[in-house]
């Protein structure tokens, strides 16, 4: 039996794009003529989600999001989501026996579900054996790294297998000139951050992560967290260079991954057809790990009006 980081969802709520309970603030849609005599354009709509652990924002979202994969059958509309809970393009789920169990997220299990109802969906998430050993420690920053199973269980060396063998996967796609080049720097930048952080050494996550120094603790584990998240951007721009003849696409990830998709599709020819405004509004949140007290007020982009998609469904 495999162990589920199950009620503990908020595990990945720190990584980019891997909510729990979050929700979205920001909408993208982007168009290009695929078909020159019919004028049939290819549209990309992307959905960036904030992941803010609690907000009543998310159930309504999620149910949004849920009918739309039930209307999406048997039409040629694809999904690309970031689903940390859903077996990824290449048949992986967990590390080390441990999964991510957050089917109450705005994007969990989404890929799951799509597969379920015969939508074409691209689940591009890869970063299991991340989640499962640092999460842990991210959201108990001032626990012992060893009192954690995961942390305690995961080697740093099946992190450092689970980069190598998607930018060994990222190298062989070929999507053209611009693309292709985007591809090569990002790996090489990724491949440079990966040599600087020793992954390769034999200590568990939590042997490791004892070592890191404690004034930037927090830092550093994010830093582990995202350092490679351009790889993510890559394996989206492959899923929609991969779908020429799709018609509509819906690109669900973190709001740092539809920026920079976004950037990358009008240097491809896309035209912007909408981008929403992102608002902020203050608010009073519970610390991580307090035991009661609030932290200062902080600010939080507010919930996007996600039925703006009608306009794009055909």
């Amino acid at each position: 039996m495999k162990n589920i980081l199950g009620k503990s969802c908020f595990v990945i709520a720190l990584l980019s794009g891997c909510t729990a309970f979050g929700y979205m603030y920001q909408l993208v849609a982007y168009g290009k003529t695929i078909n020159a005599s019919t004028q049939e354009e290819q549209l990309v709509v992307g959905l960036g989600d904030y992941h803010l652990k609690t907000h009543p924002a998310n159930k309504d979202q999620r149910a949004y999001i849920e009918s739309l994969l039930k209307r999406s059958v048997g039409k040629k509309i694809k999904f690309i989501v970031e689903d940390l809970s859903s077996v990824n393009n290449d048949g992986r789920m967990i590390c080390c026996n441990f999964g991510i169990n957050c089917h109450e997220g705005v994007l969990g299990q989404l890929a799951n579900k799509a597969r379920s109802l015969g939508v074409a969906v691209d689940n591009i998430e890869y970063r299991y054996c991340r989640v499962a050993g640092i999460g842990p420690l991210l959201n108990n920053i001032k626990a012992n790294p060893q009192s954690f199973r995961s942390s305690a269980t995961i080697f740093m060396t099946s992190l450092y297998k689970e980069v190598i063998d998607e930018i060994e996967k990222i190298k062989k796609y070929n999507d053209g000139k611009l693309l292709n080049n985007l591809y090569q720097r990002a790996v090489n930048v990724v491949q440079a951050a990966l040599t600087k952080m020793d992954f390769k050494n034999k200590k568990s996550v939590a042997e490791y992560c004892t070592q890191l120094q404690r004034k930037a603790y927090r830092q550093e584990l994010e830093k582990l967290c995202i350092f490679d998240s351009a790889l993510i951007d890559m394996n989206i721009m492959h899923a929609i260079a991969t779908s020429p003849d799709v018609p509509l696409i819906f690109v669900l990830a973190g709001g740092s991954h539809i920026e920079q998709v976004s950037s990358v599709l009008q240097k491809m020819g896309y035209n912007s057809l909408l981008k929403t405004s992102v608002t902020t509004k203050p608010v009073i949140t519970k610390a991580l790990n307090s035991d009661g007290s609030f932290a200062a007020t902080e600010s939080h982009p507010e919930p996007v009006d996600i039925k703006l998609i009608e306009q794009f469904m055909r």
